[in-house]
């Protein structure tokens, strides 16, 4: 008995076959496009429409032209709003390098290190609104962590963490990155399971010690991990604070933690200004756009320059 070994398809049908994986692939790219149009680009384009808009209160709308965008320039409040928000950029190496580090030593299955992986993505699963109204309880003037500064001999770093002009904008950034690195952690993790073992067993037997393996070998080796975790930090910054400022300081004291994206809030719900926070918004998206097509054009250049 003999096998028969099954007929090669006949051109026409080969043919075919190829002519319909275009429209296969159209059919599957197609409802993630539909979705981005939907939710994105259609939101966008209205905002911007808005931001063109001269709007009072409950009033008709009527055009403006580039009035919103004049106020908005003019306005003192969106300065400081914008400057806060670079203060905040320039924590970003934490938020970059702490989750990496954090990563590497649960990569060297440091004892213990599945129970760490665990709890430290924990408080990314607990909604920030909830992290803003705990918070606000443990920074209190009189909470838990003023009390225990006082019990261990530090009464002098017993200060009103979320009034002080300078603290506040400190403290809730701590919030943030508390509430958010936990992703970064298992960010980072899913890019050194790609690491060849070989390679980490060959560094360390030539004596490279934590910060030696973690700069020449793991960061070389997963760049494009550390540059996507880095665009996602910047984004967090400036649009995903909102309920972290709502909870914990409303913008204050004063102006101390208004982020433009709480600003947006304030000038469309609590002024009334529709045309004008939709600019502040537009102004937002175009200051996250730009930096982030920045860090992805370096990460672009280096990733072309390793493989040429």
């Amino acid at each position: 008995m003999t096998l028969q070994t099954p007929a090669a398809p006949r051109g026409g049908a080969a043919r075919k076959r190829r002519g319909s994986m275009p429209w296969l692939a159209l059919a599957l790219v197609l409802p993630g496009v539909a979705l981005a149009v939907l939710f994105k680009l259609v939101p966008l384009v209205h905002a911007f429409w808005l931001s063109l808009l001269r709007t009072r209160g409950f009033e008709d709308p009527t055009f403006g032209g580039m009035r919103n965008y004049i106020s908005a320039w003019n306005d003192p409040a969106v300065w400081q709003a914008f400057r806060n928000a670079v203060m905040v950029f320039l924590t970003l190496p934490v938020w970059v390098f702490l989750p990496l580090i954090i990563a590497l030593l649960l990569f060297q299955r440091t004892p213990g290190w599945k129970v760490f992986r665990a709890v430290y993505f924990l408080p990314y699963m607990i909604a920030p609104v909830v992290v803003g109204i705990m918070f606000r309880q443990i920074l209190a003037p009189e909470g838990p962590l003023n009390a225990l500064l006082i019990n261990i001999g530090l009464a002098p770093l017993a200060i009103e963490w979320l009034n002080g002009p300078n603290s506040a904008l400190f403290s809730l950034t701590a919030v943030a990155l508390w509430a958010f690195f936990g992703l970064g952690v298992l960010t980072y993790l899913s890019g050194l399971a790609t690491i060849p073992q070989d390679i980490v067993e060959a560094a360390r037997l030539d004596g490279a010690g934590f910060f030696r393996l973690m700069f020449k070998i793991a960061m070389p080796l997963i760049k494009p991990v550390v540059g996507y975790w880095t665009v996602l930090c910047m984004s967090s910054m400036l649009i995903w604070m909102f309920p972290l400022i709502y909870a914990l300081t409303r913008g204050g004291p004063g102006s101390a933690t208004m982020l433009p994206e709480y600003l947006v809030f304030t000038t469309t719900f609590e002024f009334m200004n529709r045309g004008k926070g939709a600019a502040i918004g537009m102004a937002l998206f175009v200051f996250a756009a730009v930096i982030s097509a920045f860090v992805v054009r370096r990460m672009y250049q280096e990733g072309k320059g390793r493989s040429s």
